[in-house]
Order: structure tokens, then sequence, then C-alpha cells
């Protein structure tokens, strides 16, 4: 089959990891490049051995017969660039979190269906081997219908060098973290009904929040999800997510090292679920490198086969709107009931 022709728009600290991923997966051809940063452009065509560079979103989806386009830019620029894309007939899938607003997160939906293109957040965590494991235990109903689930993502690692508008930015870590924690949430515990949560401020050079916690009910359970950029331990579990689940026949936990035990009917197994390889590296660990890597090809499988992605916009409106909720918790130190 013709390889898909692929744009990226960004080109910055995390598309890094996006442009790798597209030159790893053989039926991809990454025909064009673009950022407003000449200099990033050029840097970012060279390495990864795309077809044109530019520095105009419009001029290259004017000039170029694209498949597809990849937004990796930062939240606020995401609606009128996924808009843009659209309105060419382009593919579009975009980084998280997906808009500063549900409005404009529904008004990218809405565009997108409009224009009759696929559309998909690139929600990458729940791609990681380690918890698609989990995910096929509990499917396969070794540990029971789940009533209780635990999702951390706590850490010290430093985030502002690489990504220095997040210390400016009013909303911090529900916005930039939460969206993964809640779509693993939802990933295995289904939809929420209601939430209450609440928020700290440790740093005290940011703006916005680096500790949250929420508690969540689902219709058959209840789950906790906490998140942080602050928490100064022996053993750092950046980009690696500590899940407990437990249900009526047993329980799973993903532990540090991509260990992962398992209790079925009283009755104990563990699992090594290590990261794939790949050839190139990334600061942030092998577990992203295989989770861009996994969630872009799921992409692309999408497209081939005409089917909606597991994380399509419309989907990822659901976990914006635990994000937004959340807020709407903490300020007025009350539940949250979702839409749904």
């Amino acid at each position: 089959m013709q390889n898909l022709k692929a744009g990226v728009i960004g080109c910055g600290y995390f598309a890094q990891n996006h442009l790798a991923a597209w030159q790893a997966i053989e039926d991809v051809t990454l025909a064009a490049v673009c950022d407003q940063q000449a200099d990033r452009a050029e840097e970012a065509g060279a390495k990864f051995g795309a077809g044109k560079v530019y520095t105009d979103a419009a001029e290259m989806l004017a000039n170029e017969p694209l498949d597809f386009v990849d937004v990796v830019t930062t939240p606020p620029s995401h609606r009128p660039l996924v808009e843009l894309v659209a309105q060419h007939g382009r593919h579009v899938i975009c980084q998280k979190p997906l808009a500063p607003s549900m409005e404009d997160a529904k008004a990218m939906v809405d565009a997108c269906k409009s224009a009759g293109v696929t559309f998909m957040v690139h929600e990458n965590f729940r791609w990681q081997g380690i918890i698609r494991h989990a995910k096929q235990i509990v499917d396969d109903g070794k540990i029971g219908e789940p009533f209780f689930a635990q999702v951390s993502f706590r850490t010290g690692y430093d985030v502002y060098p690489n990504q220095p508008y997040l210390a400016t930015d009013e909303r911090l870590v529900l916005y930039d973290m939460g969206v993964h924690v809640f779509d693993l949430v939802r990933f295995f515990m289904g939809e929420v009904n209601s939430l209450y949560a609440q928020t700290h401020r440790i740093h005290p050079d940011i703006r916005g929040e680096d500790a949250a916690t929420a508690l969540l009910r689902h219709d058959h359970g209840t789950s906790v999800a906490n998140m942080n950029y602050v928490s100064a331990v022996e053993h750092d579990e950046f980009i690696q997510i500590p899940v407990r689940i437990e249900g009526n026949r047993g329980s799973l936990e993903i532990r540090r090292d991509y260990q992962l035990s398992v209790v079925s009917d009283k009755q104990m197994t563990h699992h090594h679920v290590p990261p794939g390889q790949y050839p190139w590296g990334s600061p942030l660990g092998g577990a992203v490198i295989e989770s861009v890597v996994n969630v872009q090809r799921h992409w692309v499988d999408c497209l081939r086969n005409g089917t909606e992605p597991d994380t399509s916009g419309a989907d990822n409106l659901k976990t914006l709107e635990l994000v937004f909720g959340s807020y709407k918790s903490v300020a007025g130190d009350t539940i949250y009931h979702t839409e749904a």
C-alpha cells in the first residue's frame, strides 16, 4: 500500500518524540514539517528527513498533498490549527491537552466532523505496554469486576526548563498531567459520574497548582487520581505510572521498574513488562518512546481501516470535562457532577 504522507506542525521539545516515531513507522512518509521558528523547523527537517520545511502552516497545507497532519504545539494554538487543517480536508491528530476550554474543544470536534475528517488526540499514556497488559488482564476477567482503582503520577522531575510556559500558567498539573491520569481512570474503570478534587501549590515560583487529588465515582466503583510535580522520593517514578485495581475476584498492581503483580482467585503471579526498544533515545525514558510509537501506529491503522480512534476528539471531551470539572470542584469546594 502507498505510504501515508504526514505533515507535522510544531517542532519543539516533545515533538521530537512524535517526529522520531513517524520516522520509525514503515508506511508513513514525513512529507513536511512546520514551525514558526525557522531554525527549529530546519533542524527538525534535516534530522528526521522531512521532504519540505515551512514556517507557515497555511502555506504547508496549500502546497503539500498530505494525508494527515500532527499538531504538536501549545494548547492555545490548537483550535485555530485544527480548524485550519480540517478546512483543507486533512485528517488531524493533536497533542494534549486538547484545548484551554470545553468550548474550544467542542468546536474542534465539530469542525472535523463537518469536514468529514478523522480527529484524534495524542493521548499516549494508555499505550504503554504495561498499561495495555494490565487492561487485558482486567478485560479477561481475571480480577473480576473492578470496584476500586488508584492511578498516580507523582514526581520531582523538573518540568520547567524544557517547558517554561508551565510555570506561568494559572492551571498546571490537573491541566497538563490530569488529562493523562483521568484518561487512564476512564480506560480501566469506565465513565465518571461525579468527582471531588483538592489542589495545592507547593513550588514558590509558579502560578498554578502543582499537586492535586481527585476522588471519582463510577457506576460500579470508586477511583482515586493523584498527581504532582513536587514529590522528592528515593525512586522517582517519572513516566512510570503506579496503578492499583481491585476487583471482586482479585487485584492487580503496577509498580516501579515495570513490575506487574496479579492476585486472581487467591493465586499470585508476577510479570515484568519493560518497554519496547527503539533505535533512538529519549530523556523521558523508554516508556515514552513506546507509547508514542504505539499511539501513532494506532492512528495509522484507523486511517487505513476507516475506524474511529480509541482517543478520538469526541472521546477526549469526556476526559477534558474531568479536568475542568476538577477546577470547578476546587473553586466551590463541592462535588462536580458530569454532564453524562
